[in-house]
């Protein structure tokens, strides 16, 4: 089974990609195959359905990366830091860029991290945008803080908290549990 998760954050060796690290790593003791698009490592061009732009060849590349890993996915994981109490904006170009098709029945774990005040409000407006795109958002959530992280001497974040490391192996269960059991397979 295969796995994508997209993190939305601007920022290289962010918050949010650590944590992707982290969920990466039990979904493959799971042996899924997880890859993780890096949005801050591979931009893609804004959405421009009028073809007024030209983006770089770098941009197209990175695209069409995204929506081949997207097809080919059994499921998804978005992934964001709290941009003004929502979710990034160019995790919202990355989604502008997918179709229903791509999410279609899939299930969809939610993540993201706060450097200010902890709030979920970025994940619950996500849960819409999953919804909307056909995709079943998993009941479990992971939203974190900056201080549930610690970082090694070459500056690399590891989540350091308890309490969300339990919390990330139920998400990977659940995740897991509705890739196999594909409930709504029929549907497709």
């Amino acid at each position: 089974m295969k796995g994508l998760i997209i993190v939305g954050s601007g920022k290289l060796g962010s918050h949010t990609t650590a944590l992707s690290q982290y969920l990466k790593g039990h979904f493959e003791e799971h042996d899924f195959e997880v890859e993780i698009f890096d949005l801050a490592e591979h931009p893609i061009h804004q959405l421009d359905v009028s073809g007024a732009s030209s983006p770089s060849e770098t941009y197209k590349n990175n695209l069409s990366t995204l929506q081949a890993k997207a097809r080919e996915a059994d499921f998804f994981v978005l992934g964001s830091p709290n941009y003004h109490g929502s979710y990034s904006g160019i995790l919202k170009n990355a989604l502008d860029h997918l179709t229903m098709d791509d999410f279609k029945m899939k299930p969809v774990g939610l993540i993201g991290n706060s450097g200010g005040i902890v709030s979920s409000e970025p994940l619950s407006h996500l849960r819409l945008i999953v919804r909307t795109l056909l995709g079943i958002a998993v009941p479990t959530q992971i939203a974190t803080h900056d201080t549930d992280y610690k970082k090694l001497d070459d500056g690399t974040l590891y989540l350091d908290n308890e309490e969300f490391q339990l919390r990330a192996r139920l998400f990977v269960d659940q995740i897991i549990s509705f890739v196999k059991n594909s409930p709504y397979e029929h549907l497709k």
